[in-house]
């Protein structure tokens, strides 16, 4: 489960997005942002409801259960520090 979180982190627009030597980042920076908090909400959704689905079809997996609800967590914050750079970077 590790390896697959880390593969699909590596997968979303990483610090490439905001490099360059602008004070804000450019419209396709911006677009390559937005892209990244959708996709890390899709991927964090995704595993809450297999984390939902394990605890049903398998109470006494706990384990597995908590690790899929901390990656969840973690693309759920992934997801919230993106927006915040959005917010920030990406006035209108």
């Amino acid at each position: 489960m590790k390896t697959i979180s880390l593969i699909i982190l590596l997968g979303l627009p990483g610090a490439a997005v905001f490099a360059g030597d602008h004070d804000l980042l450019d419209e396709q920076a911006c677009n390559e942002t937005k892209k990244g908090i959708g996709e890390a909400l899709v991927i964090a959704d995704y595993l809450f409801k297999e984390a939902e689905k394990i605890d049903k079809e398998k109470p006494n997996n706990k384990e597995e259960t908590e690790e899929l609800f901390a990656a969840a967590l973690a693309f759920s914050e992934i997801a919230e520090n993106y927006s915040t750079v959005y917010a920030v970077w990406c006035k209108d």
